[in-house]
This record gives structure tokens, sequence and C-alpha cells, in this order.
């Protein structure tokens, strides 16, 4: 049945953040379509765009420190401008001279700028302050281009996508570099060994 969904079967961010994107691209597509609805949709766009975002940069930081031998995991929090400043370092001492970073960047402080904590356009108001529920949006953001904010972002997904199956290949070969490793040092040893024995 086309409804019934097979869930926790993986535990990968970044199948997360691609569910998450692709939600928003089908909702942009419901509003293209009908010719309305973007006021409402609005928000579930916009919100699953930057969690996919949010997911795909703590999945890139998880692979990329383990591939260059940095210990911990992705940091905790939800704003993506700080998980930025964690993953392009790493990104960076992968691959020096990438120039996506400025693209990846220009998109990840738009975002930010929308919705700093994740919280914008998924709550009107925030948590209480001084007894006083603040609203979560900028009061001055009136219009959004729906279209021109999912390209972008999905560009800036793919690279990150891009970016988390090089870090892949790149764990690949380093485990084969390892395993040979390891194999010559077994033959080393067992030669070694024979030559004590006077095999």
């Amino acid at each position: 049945m086309a409804e019934t969904a097979c869930v926790s079967f993986s535990g990968d961010l970044g199948l997360y953040a691609e569910g998450y994107l692709e939600g928003a691209e089908a909702l942009l597509e419901v509003v293209k379509k009908s010719g309305e609805n973007q006021d409402l949709l609005v928000y579930p766009i916009v919100y699953s765009l930057r969690h996919a975002v949010e997911l795909l940069l703590k999945q890139v930081i998880r692979a990329a420190r383990l591939l260059v031998d940095k210990p911990g995991d992705f940091p905790d929090s939800h704003r993506i401008e700080d998980l930025w400043k964690t993953c392009k370092p790493l990104l960076k001492s992968i691959w020096p001279n990438d120039p996506s970073f400025a693209t990846v960047e220009s998109v990840i402080s738009r975002l930010s700028e929308l919705d700093p904590e994740g919280q914008a356009f998924r709550y009107p108001v925030g948590t209480r302050e001084k007894g006083v529920r603040a609203p979560t949006l900028d009061i001055d953001l009136r219009h959004l281009d729906l279209g021109a904010l999912v390209a972008d972002v999905g560009d800036v997904i793919r690279l990150l996508q891009g970016a988390d199956t090089g870090i892949d290949v790149y764990m690949d070969g380093k485990r084969d570099m390892l395993d040979e490793r390891r194999q010559i040092e077994r033959e080393m040893r067992a030669e070694y060994e024979a030559e004590m024995r006077g095999e």
C-alpha cells in the first residue's frame, strides 16, 4: 500500500535531510500547480529546507571528524551558522581549494537570517520571556520567493551530499590502506617467527 511507510530502518541524518528536501520540493510543486496556498505552505517549506541543511551539516561534521581523526560528534546546537563554523574548517582540511564553500556560506547566512534557531517557521511565537511571547519571525519580513529559496537551498544540500559522499569514498580508501598495512604486518611477523623457528 503506497500510504504505508517504512521507518526506523536507518539513523542516517542524510536520509532524513533528503526527506525534508523532497517534502519542501513537493510542497512547492503544490503551490506552483494550484497557484495558491503559498501563504500557508511557506511555513513547512522553509522549515523543511532549513532542517535539511541542519541535518546534513551534522552528518558531514560527524563523517569529516572521523576521516581526519578528530574526536567528537556534531554539536547539539540548532544554529546552522554555528554548525557551519564547525563544518567549514573540517571540509577545508579535506578540500582546501574548493570554491563551493562561498555558495554554501551565503545560503546558510540567508537561512540563518530567516530563522536563526529553527523555530521561526515552526512556531509563530517563542517561549515566554518576562511573561511575554515574542513573534519568532522578523516583523519586517513580508515576502519570500519560495522558488528561489528552494532552488538555492537545494543546490547547497546537493553540495553537502556530495561532500558526504566524497568523505565516504576517502574513508573506504583509508580503511583499505589500514587493512593492507595490517596484512603486511601479519606477513612480516609470520616470516620473522618462521625464521626464529629455523624454518
